[in-house]
């Protein structure tokens, strides 16, 4: 999948990002008031959802990117690109540890995710995304 999504228009490469990003947000807002489901798979959401967000922001100024999971990478590409990113980076960065490290390891003590505010956050993140696609 990664050969045909390089083989995209920067702008069709941005839409698909964009619309991919948008069924993690919904994923996570519809989980945010389950107590059930686990912060580990709400926080994966919203990783996956700014990750994609900011890959399709990327994709859009038709800035070369890497296929990871690590937001602090991303991010630094979008200052590079004299992008504005308006957001706290340390808070943004935080969710890159449930992109893969929580989901499967156990031992790791991770403080109690925060419900709203990540859900918050991702919703303002997708605000600025739309407003940098265009």
């Amino acid at each position: 999948m990664a050969g045909s999504l390089q083989e995209l228009e920067p702008d069709e490469l941005a839409a698909l990002l964009a619309r991919k990003a948008t069924e993690d947000a919904v994923a996570l807002r519809e989980f945010a008031a389950n107590a059930e489901i686990a912060d580990t798979v709400l926080g994966f959401h919203a990783q996956q959802a700014i990750e994609k967000w900011l890959k399709a922001v990327l994709a859009r100024h038709a800035v070369n990117f890497e296929y990871t999971h690590d937001l602090r990478h991303l991010i630094g590409l979008i200052e590079d690109a004299r992008i504005d990113f308006p957001f706290d980076t340390p808070t943004v960065v935080r969710l890159t540890e449930y992109a893969v490290p929580l989901r499967y390891d156990e031992l790791l003590d991770a403080e109690p995710l925060d419900r709203e505010a990540t859900t918050q956050l991702v919703e303002d993140v997708a605000s600025w995304a739309k407003r940098q696609i265009g």
